[in-house]
């Protein structure tokens, strides 16, 4: 059980880091972030002037955000508990060889 709280906040933390990553994805009419956009606004590709209307047309969809810290924490999840699984099938069948 200890291992499951601990393991908890580890994949909420790179679940949060991954959705800050996806930042760079998008295009520039529905926002950024994926799989749901989650930054709006912002500056205009490079070479066409910056103007201080672009840097506070800059908007966050928090909630669109929690969704997907949530999205890559529960992928996260499901690559832990697969990987367990695999551990402990082989670990299993290596115990039965040796008998």
């Amino acid at each position: 059980m200890t291992q499951l709280i601990i393991r908890w906040p580890s994949l909420i933390l790179i679940g949060a880091v991954f959705t800050l990553a996806t930042v760079f994805v998008g295009n520039w009419t529905s926002g950024y972030g994926f799989p749901l956009a989650w930054k709006t606004g912002g500056c205009p590709p490079p070479g066409i002037e910056i103007s201080a209307s672009c840097l506070l047309a800059i908007g966050y969809d928090w909630l669109n955000f929690g969704l997907d810290v949530l999205f890559y924490t529960f992928v996260g999840y499901g690559l832990v508990l697969v990987y367990a699984k695999y551990r402990a099938r082989r670990t299993a069948r290596s115990e039965l060889e040796s008998l």
